[in-house]
């Protein structure tokens, strides 16, 4: 297929008119809009997808997803990004316990509770992660909020019940402290679950939660166009209350973190200003 000179490498259009309508019909059905993620990346996975349920054409593609929900909902589930780990990058985790939480206390009205949010949790690890994270520090008065687009994502986080393999990054202690085990599953137990809610929620819409003390949001952005990350970006600070802080990915960096009205307290964390 050969991309109009005319036309970005961000936008649709360049990957010509079918692929421009099937964005616009995914958009139609399920309010995510494609082209705020890099479009040659995008391109890719969905050629690969239709070459592997034998999908001829982005227009079949459309009529497919448009008349049957059960190709829509498995579409769906495949263009979602959904990889999670309990503790991920541990190094992360202990500036977390070490540096940024206890910061985050003593800067917290009294008797408010801390508001902490896993922006894109996926099964729900990370959102578990910060909870246990916090009743080990003897910090209960927490408030931990999981959001994604998947809707089968979030069924598995409320659900909290996961592999002997998805464990592995839970210290021995803690799984024994936190998780009930029948035999086949490790079940999150109700001390943990208590802090926790989870809710779906687009980074590419509008509406965001406020009054946010911590916001993980890691292993997002890399996927979003210029366009789209200074969307999330700017909406993911004007979340966070004036001295919270966001956390992003190992893989991502704010190198104009200072336009955001964010200052960078150390690699992949930063504080709001004001």
């Amino acid at each position: 297929m050969t991309r109009s000179s005319r036309t970005s490498d961000n936008d649709p259009l360049s990957y010509g008119p079918e692929y421009a309508y099937f964005c616009k019909k995914v958009t139609e059905l399920s309010g995510i809009k494609l082209d705020n993620y890099k479009s040659q990346q995008m391109h890719r996975r969905l050629v690969n997808y239709m070459k592997r349920n034998q999908v001829p054409d982005f227009l079949t593609f459309a009529r497919r997803i448009e008349k049957d929900q059960n190709e829509l909902d498995k579409f769906l589930d495949y263009l979602t990004i959904n990889v999670s780990e309990f503790f991920r990058n541990k190094e992360h985790w202990q500036v977390l316990k070490n540096e940024i939480i206890p910061e985050l206390t003593q800067s917290a009205p009294i008797g408010k509770a801390i508001n902490v949010w896993s922006a894109g949790a996926s099964g729900g690890q990370e959102a578990y992660s910060l909870a246990m994270l916090f009743l080990e520090m003897n910090l209960n008065w927490v408030s931990v909020l999981g959001t994604d687009i998947d809707g089968k994502s979030l069924t598995k986080a409320r659900e909290g019940r996961y592999s002997e393999d998805e464990v592995k990054g839970v210290p021995e202690d803690l799984l024994v402290k936190y998780f009930d085990y029948d035999g086949q599953w490790y079940c999150v137990n109700k001390k943990v679950k208590r802090l926790v809610r989870f809710e779906e929620h687009n980074l590419l819409g509008k509406k965001y939660p406020k009054d946010m003390d911590l916001i993980l949001c890691r292993n997002v952005l890399i996927y979003f166009t210029d366009e789209g990350k200074r969307h999330v970006v700017s909406n993911l600070v004007s979340s966070l209350r004036p001295g919270g802080v966001l956390m992003i990915g190992a893989t991502e960096a704010l190198f104009d973190a200072r336009n955001y009205g964010l200052s960078q307290i150390r690699p992949f964390f930063y504080k709001r200003c004001f």
